[in-house]
Parts: structure tokens; C-alpha cells; sequence
């Protein structure tokens, strides 16, 4: 009898266990994800009231890797993302789709207007003829096209509008090319040697306060060019240096110049047709003027650095500094080592490299690293004229809006987040879960 009692009761308990074994397993598996969850959107809470900048807004998939064209409005408001047959307006301020062009068939996108244009490269079409199309950006619809003269070649080449969005102007292997962007017709065409293979808009600059059209031709020298009158003109009639890159002050009143010969950068007024600062720094890339017209900001590949390893090119080795404008003295070099983007009052800047995306204030006050963000071929950014959004399209067509935030907003915006409220239920879930296997663990204690 004892022993049917022992084997009983042994019996009773090993098929009382067996039920709880399932549960406890599903409570281990509640667990795993409620971490890896709580790991996420913790991590995302945790940019969202530490950093200043967050990324608001990720559109990813529309395009494939390294195969994509972006072209940014003037107004830094909305973004023209293209890939094969398809072509959409995106809202930077929301991440939103704005439209998509109608009849877009991978003409290439050249040039986006301030008054809401995007004008394509030139094509040719099956009657041999080259041609650019016009689309409004708001609704997508074709405004109509251009056709090139006959007699040249612009298969692939980029129109650009004029600051007001009324011309349209184009380099041919003759000279320039001008359209009435609102009629589509045919202007004039302006006889001057240009570069060849050389990007256009840095052969061209625009006055932003007359719109006056500066072009330098294949031999450096810098022309005044009218689109009214349809003429270029020297500015000067023996020009001291030769340059490759024009670039006007924000106040109109002087002239950027990146010299030909060794790549220094000079600073001209050009109605008194000389060089009134010259920057010590050879071999530039890019020279900018700040907001102010006070400051110069200078980038040139580094050559005393070596570096190793599979994404470290000589791309990457920077060197960004700045110099007084009126001087030409240093200000000081920035710690950088990837392409350097301002923000349109210089409050900001953005840095792109082989270590991700980094923004921070121009003084490094305040820095926000996002190193997930590279994935090879670097970003393009651009910021919102009022400093709010950031927009950054990886070489995969990721586009990405980041949004700032001032500290003072930082510990109440955080509550309206999706990230907050998946926190606060993964976290209730977890605790309910560990809570569940203590009392199972504390029952099967007391059974045994």
C-alpha cells in the first residue's frame, strides 16, 4: 500500500508539472522581446530628450543601392527623389508625399526653381531631337519642354534656372543657351568658350542681390554676362589670375573666387577689377562665403594623413577651416574629417564621412552622432532655411529628415512620441512578466 501511495503521489506531481512548463516558456519568450523592444524604442526615447537632433521622418526602399538622383528645392522645403521611371516630391517638413512627376522616364532631374520648376537633363528623343522637360513640382503635371538648337551636342547636359525662375540656361560646346522658362522659348544664344566636362553651376554665379550672371570661360577668365541683352562681356580687361570657380557674396558686393593654378582661394572686387584678400590655402575643393559676408569657410583633401583600411580614400581626409573675409587671416580649423555642410544662419553644421553623420553647433557645444547612417557612399544634407529639419539622402536612396528640438522642448515633445508609449507598454508587459515568473517560481518552491 505504501508503495502505491509513493507511486501515486509521484505520479500527481509529474502530471501536475507538466502543464506549467509551456507557460513558463512563453513567459521567457514574452520576456526576450519585451527587452529587445524596451533595447529599441529606450534607445530611440533616449535621443529623443538627450539629443537636439532627432531623425523625424525615414523613407527607405523607393530607390536601389547607389542608383538614385535627389535634387533639393531652393527654399529647402521639399525634395525630388528619382529612380528608373519614378520620380516623387517629398514634404521635408512632414516626410510626406507631395506628388509625382507624370511622364517621368528616367530623364534625370538637372535643376528645381524658386518658383516650384523642375526642368530634366537633355535627352534625345526617337526623331533624334534633344530635349528637356518642365514639371510643376507641387502636382507633378508637365509644363511642357525645351528643344536644343541643332548643331550641338547637350545629350546629358543640365539646364539651370535663374534665380527668379524666368531663364533657362544651358552650356553647349558654342556658348550658352538662354529659354524664356515661362513661354519655353528660345531667347538667344551668348557666344563663350566654356570648360569642357566641367559641372556648370560652378561655372556660373548668380548676384543674389541683382542677378547678375558671372561665367568663367575655358581659359579662366571671369565674364558679365546679360541675359537681356543676351551678351558676356570681360570684367576686366587684364585679368591677374585665372580661376576655375566663381561664387558671389550674400551682400552681392564681392566676388569667390578657387585660382587655377595651384587652388587658392581670392577674394575680388570686381568693379575695381582686383583681388582684395587672398586666402593662404592651396589645393580647395570648395571655398563659401558665411551668412554675413564676414567669413569664408574653406574645404582641400588632407595629403599628411595615411589612412587604413577598406573605406578610408583620400575623399575623406579633410580639412575644413576658416578665414576671415576681410583679412584673410585663419580663424581657426574645424575638427572634421568628412564633407562639411552649414546650416543657413551657420548656427548648425552637418558632417558626413566614413564614421556616419554627425551634427553639431558651430562652436561643438552641442553634438548629436548618428554613425548607423553611412553605408558607403556618404549623404547628401541640406538644412530647412528656419534651422527646424535637416534632410539627408544616403548613397542607398534612404532619405532621412531630422528634426531640432531646443533643450527647453526636449522634456515634453518626448511624451507626444510613438517611442514613448511603446516604452511605457513594453516596460508594464516586462514587469508583469517577471512579476508572473517569480510567483511561478515561488509556487513550484512551495509544492516541492
Amino acid at each position: 500500500m505504501k508503495a502505491n501511495v509513493v507511486t501515486t503521489s509521484s505520479s500527481s506531481t509529474f502530471e501536475a508539472r507538466l502543464p506549467r512548463m509551456p507557460f513558463r516558456w512563453r513567459r521567457l519568450w514574452v520576456l526576450i522581446i519585451c527587452t529587445v523592444v524596451l533595447y529599441w524604442s529606450g534607445s530611440s526615447l533616449y535621443r529623443r530628450v538627450m539629443f537636439a537632433w532627432y531623425l523625424s521622418h525615414n523613407v527607405p526602399g523607393f530607390v536601389a543601392y547607389g542608383a538614385h538622383e535627389d535634387l533639393f528645392s531652393p527654399d529647402n522645403r521639399f525634395l525630388a527623389i528619382a529612380f528608373g521611371n519614378r520620380c516623387k516630391i517629398i514634404d521635408l517638413t512632414n516626410g510626406g508625399e507631395l506628388a509625382r512627376l507624370e511622364d517621368y522616364r528616367a530623364q534625370g532631374l538637372a535643376d528645381y526653381s524658386s518658383d516650384g520648376k523642375i526642368i530634366s537633363r537633355f535627352q534625345k528623343d526617337p526623331s533624334g531631337n534633344q530635349i528637356a522637360y518642365l514639371w510643376s513640382a507641387s502636382s507633378g503635371r508637365m509644363l511642357g519642354e525645351i528643344e536644343a538648337p541643332k548643331g550641338v551636342d547637350l545629350e546629358a547636359s543640365g539646364p539651370v534656372f535663374s534665380p527668379d525662375g524666368d531663364r533657362v540656361v544651358v552650356a553647349t560646346d558654342r556658348g550658352l543657351v538662354v529659354w524664356d522658362a515661362q513661354g519655353l522659348m528660345q531667347i538667344g544664344n551668348i557666344t563663350i568658350s566654356l570648360p569642357k566636362n566641367t559641372w556648370l553651376p560652378r561655372l556660373l554665379a548668380w548676384n543674389p542681390t541683382s542677378s547678375q550672371l558671372t561665367a568663367v570661360n575655358d581659359a579662366g577668365l571671369l565674364f558679365k554676362v546679360d541675359l537681356d541683352q543676351v551678351t558676356a562681356i570681360p570684367w576686366m580687361v587684364e585679368q591677374p589670375k585665372a580661376v576655375k570657380s566663381a561664387q558671389w557674396s550674400p551682400d552681392g558686393k564681392r566676388l569667390l573666387t578657387i585660382n587655377s593654378d595651384d587652388g587658392s582661394v581670392s577674394v575680388w572686387d570686381l568693379k575695381a577689377g582686383k583681388v582684395v584678400v587672398s586666402i593662404p590655402e592651396n589645393d580647395t575643393l570648395n571655398a563659401s562665403f558665411s551668412p554675413d559676408s564676414m567669413k569664408i569657410l574653406t574645404a582641400k583633401r588632407r595629403k599628411d594623413v595615411i589612412r587604413t583600411g577598406r573605406w578610408a580614400p583620400s575623399l575623406w581626409d579633410r580639412s575644413t577651416k576658416l578665414w576671415s573675409a576681410t583679412t584673410g587671416e585663419l580663424i581657426r580649423e574645424l575638427p572634421t574629417t568628412g564633407i562639411v555642410t552649414f546650416s543657413p544662419d551657420w548656427t548648425f553644421r552637418v558632417e558626413t564621412g566614413p564614421k556616419g553623420l554627425r551634427v553639431a553647433r558651430s562652436d561643438d557645444s552641442e553634438t548629436c552622432f548618428f554613425p548607423e547612417w553611412f553605408d558607403g557612399h556618404g549623404s547628401s544634407c541640406v538644412f530647412a532655411l528656419d534651422n527646424s529639419h535637416l534632410a539627408s539622402v544616403n548613397g542607398s536612396g534612404r532619405v532621412a529628415i531630422w528634426r531640432y528640438r531646443a533643450a527647453s522642448l526636449r522634456g515634453i515633445d518626448f511624451l507626444n512620441g510613438l517611442d514613448f508609449w511603446i516604452t511605457v507598454i513594453a516596460l508594464i508587459v516586462l514587469l508583469w512578466t517577471v512579476y508572473g515568473i517569480r510567483s511561478k517560481i515561488i509556487d513550484d518552491t512551495r509544492l516541492t
